[in-house]
């Protein structure tokens, strides 16, 4: 039991390891408590992704889980990415929620903003990515997954360019408005 007690010759050497151990005990509950936050931001951004084929890569689920919680901490926007075999299942409207969807049997795409993400991209843009970027990456000899990857950066990219008019470097993955489309097939890369 002598290896639990506090021996100290003075009231200054006691109080020392009185803060020492009060410091140590904080240092705990901070790395716990950060230690928590990651991990809600991980389960958050996985409940985000919902991947019912299992078709993406680790590397590809990452990137949009990465996409998932840039939005969230960077503009407080919900994000949700579905992908199906079969019928899309869209969440109820609520303002703050950008879906982002994909059926494989219908080879079709379903974009939703928030209203005021739709204001700053631009009312046509959410169809364009439906009606031209989708169907092109889910053309022959392309892959879904990256046409997915790119859309998502364009996002990120347009909203990170509104919010710094300096910003003229392309989005990460080539993800531009000149090869994100089928107008420009030959850059692109399958």
């Amino acid at each position: 039991m002598t290896i639990f007690s506090v021996r100290s010759s003075g009231l200054l050497e006691h109080l020392l390891r009185l803060a020492g151990l009060l410091v140590l005990f904080g240092l705990v509950a901070l790395g716990f408590w950060k230690n928590s936050e990651r991990n809600m931001e991980r389960i958050n951004a996985r409940f985000g992704l919902s991947d019912e084929t299992k078709a993406l890569s680790g590397d590809e689920a990452e990137h949009v889980q990465a996409f998932i919680s840039a939005l969230r901490a960077g503009y407080g926007i919900e994000a949700r990415v579905q992908v199906r075999r079969g019928a899309l299942d869209p969440p109820q409207p609520d303002g703050k929620t950008l879906f982002v969807g994909l059926s494989l049997e219908g080879k079709s795409a379903l974009v939703l903003l928030p209203p005021l993400v739709q204001r700053a991209l631009g009312p046509d843009f959410a169809r364009r990515l439906e009606t031209e970027h989708f169907p092109f990456h889910f053309g022959p000899g392309r892959r879904w997954q990256q046409g997915l990857v790119l859309a998502l950066d364009l996002v990120q990219a347009r909203l990170a360019a509104l919010g710094d008019p300096a910003l003229h470097e392309p989005p990460p993955n080539n993800a531009s408005p000149n090869n994100a489309s089928p107008n420009n097939a030959s850059k692109d890369t399958p």
